[in-house]
């Protein structure tokens, strides 16, 4: 027998207490600056070459990663999306 389910429909109250909300959260300071943003980014891409031996190491320690899988899988894909993340935001800046 096939089951049925109920999609909730999200409505304006439900809209504008949520906008409301993330006001209140901008606000506050839990979210940052794009300055912030972007020097964030740019610290881990820096903190990432940096240490990237050390991550090599604990990648194979933690989950037998070989140097190799280690560095396609887990740092070369990390440095792509942060640059590519650094590169949106600075094309959007323009």
């Amino acid at each position: 027998m096939a089951s049925t389910t109920k999609s909730k429909v999200f409505d304006s109250e439900e809209a504008s207490a949520l906008v409301k909300d993330l006001r209140l959260t901008f606000d506050c300071g839990q979210t940052r600056s794009y300055e912030w943003r972007t020097s964030q980014l740019k610290a881990l891409l820096k903190l990432t070459e940096e240490h990237e031996q050390e991550i090599v190491q604990a990648l194979h320690s933690d989950l037998s990663k070989s140097e190799t899988e280690a560095f396609v899988q887990e740092i070369r894909f990390y440095v792509t999306f942060c640059s590519l993340n650094l590169y949106l935001s600075e094309i959007s800046e323009r």
